[in-house]
């Protein structure tokens, strides 16, 4: 029988053009066809139209007018090999469809709408796309001959997409189409950023004065501080790391942040050595620079293979929507979520706790993270950028604030006794290192004060 004269694939495409999913039921009212009409239509259309969902379930969308519109979505290994992932389509309006090669449940976890279909950019691609203190560098370069703003403050989704297919910041272990994935198998057999390790005060020195002029020195992981990445060779293999420096000898500003860096470092070792999952920092000295260089847990050492990230940030805007800096509370709705399990949740609790306590003011969502995998349940990656920041000069002026004993305040839920007990007996000793080390005696000063407050405050809250 033939198909009535009415219904076309302009008229499904007309009906698509939103970019949201049209359940399959809806399209054969609308268009007055039967369900294997519908079908043949789809198939006339070709690769303008996708299905998303199963069954009864079944949806359409339909896919971006400009082309490209479609990329590979791969996974460089541990072992630096790679793993097909599925597809990514940009469909009609921002959204975004991920067709997985086999059964992969974390990648197309719906947010809003059937499984695959993602209204924006994909959660799991959020940490991949340019941001912070490089990402704005990478902007600044590169925009025009990308054709997006050059300033990163500008960038919409579209412009994100081609920053994340240009590489992106390189975290994590999604390679988006081939141009990154080419990009990524090459920092792997001629990395740009090498050093042999007897050379890292000369070369890093070089590396510090580039960052601070714009040039790209290796990828561009987020945060504001300035940083650049490395690959170590030392002789016994190879190993990446993201480097964070400051300039004591330029003015008091310098100072502070150098004082700040042997904070993140003490700080760090300290959870490390009572072995909660902690990265490993070495502090390096010259007579202008203070680097403070961070092992990367994303890659893994001589074959700088990768391994999967997801920041809380990403995952709190794609399933819970809070937005909570208590990163306990976050931990509990992602169990209700079914996304981590509790003794994960507690750790975030014990994390939160620490951070508190030694006057981390700056524990946003994007400081605490997650292996990503596609199926099951995350595990919490090694804490990061855990120091001191209220001692941090003002992010608005630069002033550099007056320094007093950090300030704590009661707990806002019931339930932390435990947490705080565990977090207080590494902040107490986390001081005492503070105010044995190489920083200035106004710090040392205030470290051992707040050795006393972390005293007090677990007698009041932590039993």
């Amino acid at each position: 029988m033939a198909r009535p004269s009415s219904a076309s694939v302009l008229q499904l495409l007309d009906l698509l053009q939103g970019g949201d999913p049209v359940p399959a039921g809806e399209l054969v009212e609308k268009l007055a066809v039967s369900r294997p009409v519908l079908s043949r239509l789809v198939a006339e259309a070709g690769d303008q139209v996708r299905r998303v969902g199963k069954a009864r379930a079944t949806a359409y969308v339909a896919t971006a007018l400009v082309r490209p519109n479609m990329w590979p979505l791969y996974r460089m290994g541990p072992d630096a090999n790679m793993e097909e992932l599925g597809t990514l389509h940009a469909l009609r309006g921002d959204g975004f469809l991920f067709e997985p090669t086999g059964d992969r449940p974390n990648l197309t976890r719906a947010v809003d709408g059937p499984p695959g279909y993602f209204p924006g950019l994909p959660w799991f691609l959020d940490d991949v796309r340019p941001q912070g203190f490089l990402g704005r560098s990478l902007a600044h370069r590169l925009g025009r001959a990308l054709g997006v703003p050059e300033d990163l403050k500008s960038w919409q989704s579209r412009d994100n997409l081609l920053g994340i297919l240009h590489g992106g910041t390189s975290v994590g272990d999604l390679l988006l189409g081939q141009a990154a994935i080419d990009r990524a198998l090459l920092e792997v057999d001629a990395p740009a950023d090498r050093v042999d390790i007897d050379s890292r005060h000369d070369v890093y020195a070089i590396r510090a004065k580039e960052a601070l002029d714009g040039e790209e020195v290796g990828s561009s992981p987020g945060g504001e501080q300035p940083k650049f990445t490395a690959t170590v060779v030392t002789t016994t293999g190879r190993y990446a790391a993201l480097v964070k420096f400051a300039l004591p000898s330029l003015n008091p500003l310098g100072a502070r942040w150098a004082d700040l860096l042997v904070c993140e470092h003490l700080a760090l070792s300290t959870l490390r050595e009572a072995g909660f999952p902690a990265s490993r920092t070495q502090l390096l000295r010259s007579d202008e620079h203070v680097f403070l260089e961070v092992e990367r847990f994303d890659r893994t050492a001589e074959v700088l293979g990768r391994r999967g990230f997801a920041s809380l940030l990403a995952m709190d805007a794609a399933f819970i929507g809070e937005g909570s800096r208590d990163w306990g509370l976050a931990g509990e709705q992602l169990v209700d979520e079914r996304l981590i399990t509790q003794d994960t949740a507690e750790n975030m609790a014990r994390l939160h706790w620490f951070g508190r306590l030694i006057g981390n003011t700056d524990m946003h969502l994007g400081n605490i993270g997650f292996h990503l995998i596609d199926s099951g349940q995350l595990s919490l990656c090694p804490a990061y950028d855990m120091l001191p920041m209220y001692m941090a000069p003002s992010a608005q002026t630069g002033n550099i604030r007056a320094l007093a004993p950090v300030s704590i305040n009661a707990p806002s839920r019931a339930g932390q006794a435990p947490f705080i007990a565990w977090a207080a007996e590494l902040a107490g000793p986390f001081w005492r290192r503070v105010e044995e080390s190489e920083v200035s005696p106004e710090i040392k000063a205030v470290a051992q004060q707040n050795t006393d407050v972390v005293s007090r405050y677990a007698q009041r809250f932590g039993s």
